[in-house]
């Protein structure tokens, strides 16, 4: 039976390792992206904080435009206008 693990304890365990063992199909890094993200978030602000701004940080982080696409804003601002009137 095809197995799916999520290896958050065991960081050593690799993608090598996995596929010896032979039954597992998949693997969730379920709070990688989340701790990715905090650690990122707590860098930027720390360099805000230094700066005693923004001056410099926002030449290292996406621009807004790109989170709206992400986001797709587009498609949400055209459903907004067709279901709130």
């Amino acid at each position: 039976m095809p197995l799916v693990i999520v290896p958050n304890a065991y960081p050593d365990l690799d993608a090598k390792r996995v596929k010896m063992l032979g039954n597992i199909r998949v693997m969730i890094y379920g709070n990688y992206g989340i701790r990715a993200a905090a650690t990122a978030m707590q860098e930027t602000f720390r360099r805000i904080i230094a700066d005693g701004g923004v001056q410099n940080v926002h030449k290292d982080i996406l621009p807004v435009d790109e989170i709206f696409r992400i986001q797709k804003m587009e498609e949400a601002k055209a459903a907004e206008a067709r279901f709130l009137r």
